[in-house]
Formats: C-alpha cells, sequence, structure tokens
C-alpha cells in the first residue's frame, strides 16, 4: 500500500516536471521492480524505456569522472615527482660570465666582482652609471 502511494505521488510529481533525478530514478525501479496499481500499469513501458535509456549515461559519466580524477591525480604525481628532483639540484652553485666565458670558481667570480665594484665606486647614481656606460 505505501509503495501505491509512493508510485502514484512519484508519477504525479514526474509527469508535473517537478521530480529530481534521484526521485526519477526510484520511480524508475520502482515501475521495473515493485507491484505497479493497475490504472498505472500503462506508464510501465514508458519508465522501462526511461530506465534503460538513464542508466548507461550514469555509469559512463560516473566511469568518466573516475577517468578525469585518475588523470589529475597522475599529473599531480608527476608534478610533485619533477619539483622534488629540481629542488634536490644544488643551488648554491656560483656562476658568473667572465669575458664571454663561464665561470664557476668562486674565488674568481667574487674577485671579478670587487674589481668591477671598485670600477664603478666614483659612480654614485644608476643614471650616471647608464651615461658612462653608453658614452664611451
Amino acid at each position: 500500500m505505501r509503495n501505491d502511494l509512493r508510485i502514484r505521488t512519484l508519477t504525479e510529481r514526474f509527469f508535473d516536471g517537478e521530480t529530481s533525478l534521484a526521485e526519477e530514478q526510484e520511480l524508475y525501479r520502482l515501475f521495473r521492480e515493485g507491484d505497479v496499481p493497475e490504472d498505472l500499469m500503462q506508464y510501465r513501458e514508458l519508465f522501462a524505456g526511461f530506465d534503460s535509456i538513464c542508466l548507461p549515461q550514469q555509469k559512463n559519466s560516473r566511469r568518466n569522472w573516475r577517468q578525469a580524477i585518475g588523470i589529475a591525480a597522475s599529473v599531480l604525481v608527476l608534478f610533485a615527482i619533477g619539483t622534488i628532483l629540481l629542488a634536490k639540484q644544488s643551488n648554491d652553485e656560483c656562476v658568473a660570465y667572465i669575458y664571454g666565458e663561464k665561470c664557476t670558481d668562486k674565488t674568481i667570480v667574487m674577485q671579478q666582482m670587487q674589481s668591477t665594484l671598485s670600477e664603478m665606486g666614483d659612480i654614485s647614481t644608476v643614471d650616471e652609471q647608464m651615461r658612462d656606460f653608453f658614452s664611451e
């Protein structure tokens, strides 16, 4: 008796366009599995048709979501591994290009910096440095 009332209520709401997706799924299930009142038997094939159309789409959408989540997780793992590998590289390396050649000896780089700074010591502003640079 309770199922009869539920089927009647859901059927009426369905035809009024007021059912949610979950309620429609319940209605399809009730028509598929339950005892349907005699006066509603005319709708049994209709709801069976909706049931066969909707269920495969939901399974595919779940599979698509799972696949998308799996791909996102894989990308995240690869990104994390790449970040870890890049972070392990030594960042303490001292590198300078002196007269077009790469130099990694910290002593030579620091001497060249001191030499350059001492040559620029009498120039106090960036404007003066730029004028000096372009006037040569």
